[in-house]
């Protein structure tokens, strides 16, 4: 079975009204266009073009019982996203049955696992550059940060809190002591948070950071666990592997993302949505790491694919042109293929075939066994292992 699919945009507060219609040439719908969804989450159902149906019914009205493991975004951040952290497979499956045994509803405001699945994800930077924070900092880094800010820093709170933290630090467990502080300590009022702005609009290395967190989110107590993580810039191209309990969060950019399909997150700053840092300190990895842009491996001439520790499915990126088809790739598995730039035609051993514009997916169900890719243009595949 070789179909398209078509979903909404999302209108969650961080998303941007430019920059999906700008990249894809879409329609812009007045609202914030946040992410557009392609898998079988219930999360926000994609639909078959030309069936009026989902592509998990269609699925589930030919005998399959199975949800695709994976689940394709495209996403686009105007203002930063939540810092968050996502579970793995064991914190999942026991947070997912205790709240069900709790009677919370799926959609209650204060429901932390919507899935009992874990969450690892990549996302690649679409445009120029994709701008994030990923991972808690060397501890050494983040005690240069503080002690500039008290250099410069004319509030005695800023001082006295930013010195205890850079002690905390020089011990085996600082980094959790100060990223639990930071979350919950009433020290990090309004009134520190702002001190800490201003104190930052003096510091060179901190204050495009600091200024586009706090023009989007206020004196949200998150901008200092945020200085607490690594600043990461991704250029057009370029991909991030984010594991489960490691710190995140997407600050601006268009990405195409990819992840276990699941919608489990446990936030912790710059976000109105409810923070449960009880169970996000479960979730963490209060430990250092040093993000890398993934590694890809060229399996083709214009075919690669992405260094993703994932057993569940394999991500490729695809570029065809007039000198360049991509002729009967594997299939092992349920594969979605989403057009990112141009136009790329999309054929089965099965003798099916479709066309896609940027913008637009199609799912291949794996028993076609293979697949190829012509045109002009360039496309991203998730496909399941089995």
């Amino acid at each position: 079975m070789l179909v398209k699919l078509t979903n909404v945009a999302l209108d969650y507060a961080w998303g941007s009204k430019t920059l999906i219609p700008d990249f894809f040439g879409v329609k812009p719908t007045g609202k914030p266009m946040a992410e557009v969804w392609f898998g079988t989450h219930d999360g926000s159902p994609t639909e078959v073009v030309g069936h009026n149906i989902s592509l998990h019914d269609l699925l589930s009205a030919q005998g399959r019982s199975d949800r695709l493991p994976f689940l394709m975004k495209i996403l686009a951040a105007e203002a930063p996203l939540s810092i968050q952290a996502h579970p793995n497979p064991e914190q999942a499956a026991r947070g997912f049955a205790r709240e069900n045994e709790h009677g919370l509803a799926i959609s209650a405001i204060n429901r932390n696992y919507k899935d009992n699945k874990a969450k690892p994800e990549m996302i690649v930077s679409l445009t120029e550059s994709f701008e994030a924070l990923i991972g808690f900092a060397d501890a050494r880094i983040i005690s240069e940060k503080f002690a500039e800010l008290i250099e410069v820093s004319q509030s005695a709170k800023v001082k006295a809190v930013l010195g205890k933290w850079i002690t905390w630090l020089s011990q085996a467990d600082g980094i959790r002591k100060v990223a639990l502080d930071s979350l919950s300590s009433p020290e990090c009022d309004d009134s520190f948070i702002t001190d800490l702005i201003d104190a930052a609009e003096q510091c060179p290395s901190l204050v495009d950071l600091v200024s586009h967190l706090a023009f989007h989110h206020g004196s949200d107590r998150g901008i200092a666990t945020a200085l607490l993580l690594n600043h990461m810039i991704l250029s057009r191209g370029e991909a991030v592997f984010v594991p489960a309990g490691m710190p995140h969060a997407y600050l601006s950019g268009l990405g195409v993302e990819v992840m276990v399909a699941s919608d489990n997150v446990l936030r912790g700053g710059l976000t109105p949505k409810h923070i449960d840092v009880a169970e996000l300190s479960e979730v963490l990895l209060f430990e250092s790491t040093n993000p890398q842009v993934a590694n890809t491996k060229t399996l083709a001439v214009g075919f690669e694919r992405f260094d993703l520790p994932t057993p569940e499915f394999d991500f490729y990126r695809a570029v065809v042109g007039s000198t360049n088809m991509l002729v009967d790739l594997n299939l092992p598995g349920d594969a979605i293929v989403l057009c990112s730039e141009g136009s790329v035609a999309v054929s089965s051993s099965k003798d099916e075939r479709e066309v896609i514009n940027s913008g637009q997916a199609v799912f291949i169900s794996g028993d076609a066994r293979t697949f190829s890719l012509a045109g002009n243009g360039t496309a991203f595949i998730a496909v399941a292992s089995k």
